[in-house]
């Protein structure tokens, strides 16, 4: 079942503890930091995702069972969520609408009535 989550209600507490909880306004980075720091979260889950191909390919070397590496996964995926949300805020975008905009598009570009 999945859970319903408002990007605009997310935006608000993503902003806020960023600056209260970690000091950190969002002017304070530049759209390079904030692209960098999103992309390194996204490593950080490509590098989990290696290790879970481990098990498909019988390869030795994993310190963690398979639900643990997809727990990790889950948790690296979201952690570049919360960073591509503060990078579009630092930026005046409404991540939902481009999100939902580029969804459409692709639609489009691919002969898809699928649209959100």
């Amino acid at each position: 079942m999945a859970t319903n989550l408002n990007l605009a209600e997310f935006r608000i507490k993503n902003i806020e503890r960023c600056e209260k909880g970690f000091g950190h306004s969002l002017d304070s980075w530049s759209v390079a930091e904030w692209g960098n720091a999103a992309a390194g979260e996204c490593g950080e889950a490509c590098n989990v995702a290696k290790k879970l191909l481990r098990f498909r390919d019988n390869v030795a070397g994993n310190k963690k069972s398979k639900e643990e590496y997809i727990k990790d996964l889950a948790s690296e995926i979201a952690g570049t969520l919360i960073y591509l949300d503060l990078w579009a805020a630092s930026q005046g975008i409404d991540l939902a609408q481009a999100v939902k905009d580029e969804f459409n598009n692709k639609s489009d570009e691919i002969g898809s009535d699928i649209k959100i």
